[in-house]
């Protein structure tokens, strides 16, 4: 039990070290939050990304929806059949909104991750309107 005290006391003088002399790291700069002001530069850069992404996910289903309001004379309009990978590509942007929402409150940016989870809310919205549309056409 001789080694175990030799490494509990030579942890405990690493400690007493650190406090007396701290660096960055033992400080807690590492685990510091970002300013409000690049909190909320990135909430505006990640706003606009995400309005273009969620209008042209909604430009994609009013095109979809209107190639196939009208049935065509040469296509049948029974036995088509929405693929899984159709149905998963509609639903990688709401992932990636959540995602971005989940990583960013925990890097501590509120801004931020109250933004991309209100873009992650109209993302949904649209993935499940985008997915009744497919499952109809079929």
């Amino acid at each position: 039990m001789a080694w175990w005290r030799r490494i509990r006391n030579s942890i405990h003088k690493r400690r007493r070290l650190n406090r007396k002399y701290p660096t960055g790291k033992e400080t807690g700069t590492a685990g510091r939050r970002p300013s409000r002001l690049t909190d909320a530069a990135v909430a505006l850069l990640l706003t606009v990304a995400d309005a273009f992404a969620l209008a042209g996910v909604a430009l994609l289903m009013f095109l979809v929806g209107m190639s196939h309001s009208e049935p065509s004379v040469g296509r049948p309009t029974s036995g088509q059949h929405a693929s899984f990978l159709q149905l998963a590509l509609v639903w990688v942007i709401p992932g990636a909104l959540a995602l971005s929402a989940y990583i960013h409150a925990r890097l501590r940016m509120p801004i931020t991750s109250v933004v991309q989870g209100l873009f992650f809310i109209v993302g949904t919205t649209l993935a499940i309107g985008e997915t009744n549309m497919l499952l109809s056409l079929g």
